[in-house]
C-alpha cells in the first residue's frame, strides 16, 4: 500500500478544520468590541442628555444618530429606561422620574452579526452597555 499523497489532504484537512473557525473567530471579535463600546458611549451619552435636558425624546434620539453613524439601523438598536427591559426605539422603552436628585439610567444593547459573509451577516447577539447619571440636586427645573 502506498502512502503517497496523504500529507496533502491532511493539510488540507488540517487548515480547514482547524484554522479556519480560528480565523472566523478572531475577525469576528473586531466588531463586536467595537459596537460593545457604541453601546457604552451611546448609554452614558443618552443618560447625561436626559440628566441635563430632561427629555426621552432628545436622548433617544442622540443614541439613535450615533449607531447610525456607525452603520445601524433603529432595528438593530435597543432602548430601556431605568430598569425597563431594552425595546427598539419608538417603543415603550420606559420611563425615569425627572425629579432633582433621582438617578436616570439607560440600556442601550447593539445588534452585532456573529460573521460577516459576502451574502450578509451570519447569525449575531445583542451587546450591551449602560450607564447611570444623577439629576443635579440644585438645578433649576421647568
Amino acid at each position: 500500500m502506498k502512502d503517497r499523497g496523504h500529507a496533502a489532504l491532511e493539510l488540507a484537512l488540517g487548515i480547514g478544520l482547524l484554522m479556519l473557525p480560528a480565523v472566523l473567530a478572531v475577525l469576528a471579535f473586531g466588531p463586536w468590541s467595537e459596537r460593545k463600546v457604541l453601546a457604552e458611549a451611546a448609554a452614558a451619552e443618552g443618560a447625561r442628555v436626559l440628566a441635563v435636558d430632561l427629555d426621552h425624546r432628545d436622548a433617544e434620539e442622540l443614541v439613535l444618530s450615533m449607531a447610525s453613524g456607525h452603520g445601524l439601523v433603529p432595528d438593530q438598536v435597543r432602548l430601556g429606561w431605568c430598569g425597563a427591559t431594552p425595546v427598539s426605539a419608538g417603543g415603550p422603552t420606559g420611563r425615569c422620574p425627572l425629579e432633582r436628585g433621582t438617578l436616570v439610567t439607560l440600556e442601550v444593547q447593539v445588534w452585532v452579526p456573529l460573521f460577516q459573509s459576502p451574502w450578509g451577516p451570519v447569525g449575531g447577539l445583542w451587546v450591551s452597555g449602560d450607564h447611570s447619571e444623577p439629576i443635579d440636586l440644585y438645578r433649576s427645573m421647568p
